[in-house]
């Protein structure tokens, strides 16, 4: 059975990307953004502007139309429309229009979109572990036409306000980042490593593939290898060195990822889960369980059910569901 591992993922990680609102910028204008540390989307439909970070003002890079940055738990980050504009670049938040949009300086030479990627944190690791604070796709290159139709099309959606657009601008929005990590990945392959880079390695990306296709086979080194079409030793350290664990403790953490979704989102006894990934009985789970967590699976179970009342109670005293 064909699998994708990237796809996996985020889909563990119940990904959804969540547009925040527009800045309209003209004339001579700066702005800081605050550090987070959460998942961020910066997208230029129109004009250009300097980014840099506060910690090094000094060398910014250029943020063209078509281009996407993404920031993952990244320092203060600086925009202005000239890089002289950088250094005293002011922390007041703009106004915003009538139309929600952020706007700062005169007119509206410069848009950008904005948006984060909500995950369950928990589950994200793989994810999280390989983004640099910084990634920067340069829109402008001739392999990144269907990310600017993907900002085109988000654009338009945003502005015209269509029925239907909420769902399509939900979905536009996480195509947008998906096509963005697709053209990180092209661009570091030669020089990269973790697990982002792993997914495009001619010979890694084969085990990632097999290994969550079936977690629940009894993998070992020899058979992972052979399927890579590499030597028991060469695949270990090849393996290792990019995606930054041995094979066999990717098949173990993989395991325990998807057991933390089964506990949490299901009932099924913890004999059952454990069944589902390969284990011959309910303690040899338990206790791979109990070394990757720290806690028990029916611990983590009544843990879950716990934050997941909480939850529910706080979404219902603010009025939302």
């Amino acid at each position: 059975m064909r699998t994708d591992p990237l796809s996996d993922v985020l889909d563990l990680a119940d990904a959804r990307c969540v547009l925040t609102g527009n800045l309209v910028a003209g004339s001579d204008w700066a702005l800081k953004l605050k550090r987070t540390d959460a998942v961020k989307l910066l997208a230029v439909v129109t004009g250009a502007c300097w980014l840099a970070t506060k910690a090094d003002p000094a060398t910014p890079m250029r943020f063209d139309a078509g281009d996407v940055v993404i920031t993952n738990g990244a320092p203060e980050l600086i925009l202005a429309s000239a890089p002289e504009w950088l250094v005293n670049a002011p922390s007041i938040p703009p106004e915003r229009d009538v139309d929600g949009n952020l706007c700062i300086g005169t007119g509206s030479t410069f848009t950008m979109m904005g948006g984060m990627l909500e995950v369950d944190e928990q589950r994200c690791g793989f994810l999280r572990k390989s983004l640099p604070p910084i990634l920067h796709v340069n829109g402008q290159k001739g392999d990144a036409a269907k990310l600017r139709w993907l900002l085109a099309e988000l654009a338009e959606e945003t502005q015209r306000k269509r029925a239907g657009s909420t769902m399509a601008i939900t979905h536009l929005a996480k195509l947008l980042f998906v096509e963005a990590l697709r053209l990180h990945i092209e661009a570091t392959k030669s020089d990269g490593s973790g697990w982002l880079t792993a997914l495009d390695d001619k010979r890694i990306s084969i085990a990632l593939r097999v290994i969550h296709a079936e977690p629940s086979h009894a993998w070992n080194l020899d058979e992972l290898a052979k399927l890579s079409g590499m030597s028991r030793t060469s695949f270990a350290v090849r393996f290792r060195d990019v995606v930054g664990v041995p094979p066999l403790t990717y098949v173990i953490n993989w395991r325990m990822r998807l057991a933390e979704r089964d506990l949490s989102e299901t009932d099924h006894p913890i004999a059952d889960v454990a069944w589902s990934l390969g284990y011959g009985s309910e303690s040899a789970f338990s206790n791979a369980f109990r070394r990757s967590t720290g806690i028990s699976p029916g611990r983590f179970r009544k843990n879950a059910m716990r934050t997941y009342s909480e939850r529910r109670r706080k979404m219902n005293d603010s009025g939302s569901y």
